[in-house]
């Protein structure tokens, strides 16, 4: 049985996130000192503020010691302070630094652009209902 992956939804979708990927480094690659993981954490830290690092993980979806690994490197750069829980002394928090929110701001302009030339030829309508029906199935499958 012949199947027409260019119609298949998972293919479809993981072909365009490999290829959004793959243009972010490019473009990031000479005006960025962030990987994109680095840059992923960094961008849920500036949406949900200081959280612990278990919560982090579990927001980009990666195991807790590999979290921890990517977290220590970037401690190490200054982009993020950790520090103890006073309630849970077995939790560490984890804030952007300074240095970080700048860093951001430019990773933002590197999105910027790959979303710019993913969205070429949509109207400005047509790039709004992608982005709604992206969100929707974004919401479909995040129900447990």
């Amino acid at each position: 049985m012949e199947m027409n992956l260019e119609k298949r939804f998972g293919f479809l979708v993981a072909d365009v996130g490999r290829l959004s990927g793959k243009r972010f480094d490019e473009l990031a690659r000479s005006s960025l000192d962030l990987t994109r993981a680095q840059y992923r954490a960094l961008a849920y830290l500036s949406h949900y503020g200081e959280v612990n690092q278990a919560s982090l993980a579990d927001l980009m979806e990666v195991a807790p010691i590999s979290a921890g690994r990517l977290l220590d490197r970037m401690e190490e750069g200054g982009w993020i302070a950790r520090r103890p829980n006073p309630e849970d002394r077995r939790e560490r928090m984890v804030r952007m630094t300074d240095k970080a929110g700048q860093a951001l701001d430019a990773a933002r302009r590197v999105g910027d652009l790959v979303a710019e030339q993913a969205l070429d030829g949509l109207t400005p309508a047509e790039a709004d209902q992608f982005i709604g029906l992206l969100q929707r199935v974004r919401a479909n499958l995040s129900r447990t």
